[in-house]
C-alpha cells in the first residue's frame, strides 16, 4: 500500500463503502493482470477473494497497490499523433479561408473606428 499516493481514494477515504461498480472494475483489472501473467494463480485467487469480501475502499487498498497503475487521463484533442520522430517539427497548418476573412474584418473595424474618431473630432 506504500506505493499508493495519499491522494488515492483507497488511502484518503478508507472507510468509504466499496460500491459494486468499483468492485467490478477491480475484478476486471485483476483478470487482465492475471491473463497477462503479472500475477500467479494463488495471488490472483487471494486478491479476488479480498475484492469480493471487502466492504470499504481501505480493505482493497492492498490489492490496488499490487496492480499496475491505471491511466486516469485522456490524450487532449489538440495533441495530434503522427509518424514524425520525437522532437521533430511538423509543418504548420494553413489558415485556409479564415485568414482573409479575419483580415477583412480587422480592416473593416479599423476603418469604422477611424471614421468615428474623425466625426467626433469634427463635431
Amino acid at each position: 500500500m506504500d506505493n499508493l499516493p495519499i491522494s488515492s481514494k483507497y488511502r484518503s477515504r478508507p472507510l468509504e463503502p466499496l460500491d459494486d461498480t468499483e468492485r467490478e472494475q477491480l475484478a476486471e483489472r485483476l483478470n487482465a493482470e492475471f491473463a497477462s501473467g503479472g500475477i500467479d494463480t494463488d495471488d490472483y485467487r487471494t486478491m479476488l477473494d479480498q475484492v469480493f469480501a471487502a466492504q470499504t475502499l481501505g480493505e482493497v487498498a492492498g490489492v490496488v497497490a499490487k496492480l499496475p497503475a491505471k491511466d486516469t487521463f485522456a490524450v487532449p484533442a489538440v495533441i495530434e499523433s503522427g509518424n514524425t520522430a520525437p522532437g521533430e517539427l511538423i509543418p504548420a497548418k494553413s489558415a485556409g479561408i479564415k485568414a482573409p476573412m479575419l483580415l477583412a474584418a480587422g480592416l473593416g473595424t479599423g476603418i469604422a473606428v477611424a471614421i468615428l474618431l474623425l466625426v467626433m473630432i469634427l463635431l
